[in-house]
């Protein structure tokens, strides 16, 4: 019974006992990274990086490194300062020939890496090489279009006025090789369905992917009517085509607006297809004398003999 007794005494909640125990805990673990804090270690640190060339005549072709990568040694408390207590400050490079520079080897940046670092000594440059991509800057005025065939319209409707751009160009500004690989206009794309209602909207300048340059201004005003449209099919004469065809006219549908079917009618028969493109062995007509408010859905193709 008395050693029950002393075991529990020895367990009881005593306040006194349990701050000395933590204070003691406290004081360990105090000594023990005083203790590791003053060994010698090993680790990596990221200096971002900043690159000098005249940005006026030049621009990256492709993103510029951010950062270079070495490995230091040096006191625990100095580490520990440079991970947490220091930002290092951008490693400015300059780029004299922005053109002929490709490359940067990693370890040429050794003398000015150093002195940032203070006590800690760089044991070496984990980044091999620096790739860099830069070309001369230049910009080029493209026109701005919409793709009709991205158009989809609730059964019954279709484009019954001409579509209208504000504005109707924009300016491309950036790496001159991706600006001269561009076509000369920029196409947009309608990505609503079953439009049944006038369209009014804004859009962003749209770039493939992998070009990097700047529209200015980065988005249009994109304006177009709709409404009830009947589709007719015509025959039309096919003119100053340079391929020996099966035939020369050609059936097309064409999508109309219902208070101008009297007058579409009316001037069927002054309809033509001019030009060709081919397609699986097939013959288009390329262009077609319409009326501005007339719009082809669909051409039948025809065999070459």
């Amino acid at each position: 019974m008395n050693f029950l007794r002393a075991i529990g005494n020895l367990l009881r909640f005593d306040r006194a006992n349990w701050k000395a125990v933590f204070l003691c805990f406290i004081v360990a673990i105090v000594f023990w990274l005083f203790n590791a804090f003053n060994k010698s270690y090993s680790t990596n640190v990221r200096f971002p990086l900043h690159f000098e060339y005249d940005l006026e005549k030049f621009v990256p072709a492709s993103e510029l490194p951010r950062y270079v990568t070495v490995n230091v040694s040096g006191n625990g408390w100095d580490l520990f300062r440079s991970y947490f207590g220091i930002k290092h400050p951008e490693l400015a490079i300059a780029i004299e020939r922005p053109l002929d520079t490709r490359k940067i080897v990693g370890a040429t940046l050794l003398p000015q890496l150093q002195p940032q670092l203070g006590k800690l000594k760089i044991n070496y440059v984990v980044t091999d090489t620096l790739h860099l991509k830069l070309d001369e800057r230049d910009a080029h005025l493209f026109k701005v279009v919409v793709d009709t065939r991205s158009l989809q319209f609730k059964e019954g409707y279709g484009l019954i006025s001409p579509i209208v751009v504000l504005p109707d160009s924009i300016s491309l500004d950036g790496s001159k090789t991706q600006v001269h690989e561009l076509p000369d206009s920029i196409t947009l794309f309608i990505t609503e369905r079953e439009l049944s209602e006038n369209y009014s909207e804004e859009m962003d300048i749209s770039l493939p992917e992998g070009i990097k340059l700047i529209p200015n201004p980065p988005t249009v005003k994109v304006m177009f009517e709709v409404g009830p449209v009947k589709l007719i099919s015509v025959r039309v004469k096919w003119v100053n085509s340079k391929k020996t065809l099966t035939s020369d006219s050609a059936q097309i549908i064409v999508a109309v607006p219902t208070r101008q079917v009297d007058d579409f009618r009316g001037k069927r028969s002054q309809l033509v297809a001019t030009g060709n493109k081919a397609k699986n062995k097939k013959m288009f007509p390329a262009r077609f004398n319409l009326p501005p408010y007339a719009r082809v859905v669909e051409i039948d193709s025809i065999a070459n003999e």
